[in-house]
Formats: structure tokens, sequence, C-alpha cells
């Protein structure tokens, strides 16, 4: 019988790298399980089968296993006495991204419809932006179940799901299955809205089957938009 790691990560229990496949991974435990004999039915442990099971569920899973990593890598920063974000640089939004920290070839003034070249992040800061009655009440209106995606930095391939349960012009409180940090600096994407924010809040909310995590968000850049036909225009 193949011996199982009973310590360290879920990588370690199915015995594979941290950047395998999803079908290598599926290869390991289906070894793991049948050929190596760890499943009970085949003389294995219970207990060493259902870590097995547990290792496997969350790693053959996308969203889950993007949540793991995360977590993986705030444990190994606490192991190594880096628990706490390094100390953000202050940024002038008129010189620089908020969120790539691209410096801009000119001085941004104007900058309500404005993107970054590099990321396309808004640049229009919230205080600067003009919001009229019609787009603050457009705001109240939207569905406070607006579907949203979010990005913890640059160059993310995938952002993560989320939800809002609350919206105004100058942030929002959302619900997501992804873990984020009070004091990080996200972008959020919409159809409605495109901002970069930093989360000010971030509670657990335990449900019967699964657990959430309520975030608030304070926007520091923010430009509304929505579909229309191929073209995007700001008013909501």
């Amino acid at each position: 019988m193949e011996r199982v790691s009973v310590e360290g990560n879920f990588y370690d229990v199915l015995g594979v790298n941290p950047h395998a496949s999803v079908d290598d991974i599926r290869e390991t435990y289906r070894r793991l399980m049948q050929h190596s004999r760890n499943h009970p039915d085949l003389g294995g442990d219970a207990t060493t089968a259902a870590l097995i099971n547990k290792a496997y569920a969350v790693l053959k899973d996308p969203q889950q296993r993007r949540d793991y990593d995360l977590r993986l890598d705030i444990l190994q920063r606490v192991s190594m006495g880096f628990a706490d974000e390094p100390e953000r640089k202050t940024l002038d939004p008129s010189a620089e991204c908020l969120f790539c920290e691209r410096p801009f070839d000119t001085v941004v003034t104007d900058t309500s419809d404005v993107g970054c070249d590099q990321c396309g992040s808004p640049v229009g800061t919230v205080q600067d932006m003009s919001i009229g009655a019609t787009d603050q009440r457009a705001v109240q209106r939207l569905d406070k179940q607006l579907k949203l995606t979010f990005f913890t930095h640059w160059q993310q391939a995938r952002g993560y799901a989320a939800r809002t349960e609350d919206l105004s012009p100058h942030g929002l409180r959302m619900v997501t299955r992804s873990h984020v940090r009070v004091g990080q600096r996200i972008r959020l994407v919409s159809n409605v809205l495109d901002a970069v924010g930093d989360v000010t809040h971030c509670v657990p909310r335990h449900l019967r089957w699964r657990t959430e995590n309520v975030a608030g968000v304070a926007f520091l850049t923010l430009r509304f938009a929505r579909s229309v036909g191929g073209f995007v225009s700001r008013r909501v």
C-alpha cells in the first residue's frame, strides 16, 4: 500500500506538484484509492481514505483550489513571519494607476471615462466624479444581487466571483466564497461598474452547508457603465 502523508497540505496528501493539472490529480487519486488499495473496500484505512477524498474534492474544483491556494499562501507568510500585508506605497491617482501601479505618460486631469492603458482599470477618482441625480437614482435602483468579478492583483488569469448586497457611488458590500483581507486593494468588474477599491472589513457568514465572506469595499476610482449592444455607456 502506498503511504499517504497525513501532515502538510492537500498536495502532500495526494503527492502531486502544486502546479499539477486536473488530469494528473484525477489519475493520482485513482491510483491511491484503487491500485494502492487505500479504499476501505480494498482493505484501506477509513481515515486515510477520507483525507484523500477531501484533498481530491478541493483540488479538482477550480474555485475551491484557488481559495485553498490563497489560504496556503497566507499560512506560509505567517510561518515566515510575514503575516501582515507589506506596506502599500502611496500612489497619486493623477500620475499612476492605483491597481497595476503603472505610471501614466501624462498627468490625468479629466478622468471620468478614462482607463489605464495597461490594465484597463478606471482612473477617475471617486471624490472628483460628478455623479448627477439621474446617476444616483439609477444606482439606488440596482439589484442588490448584482453579479461581479474581482481581481486581487494585476495579470491575474481569472477573477473571483461575488455578488453585491449593497451598492452606493462610494462603495459596496459584497458576498463571496473567496477570501479577501482587510486593506487589500482589488478591482471589481461587472456590466454596471468598473472600480478599484480597498477592502474595509471582511467577516465570515456561516450557512447550513457552506461559509461565505461578507466584505465591504471603499471605492478609490470608479466608472459606471452598462453594455449597449457592442458599446459601453457611462450612464447607468
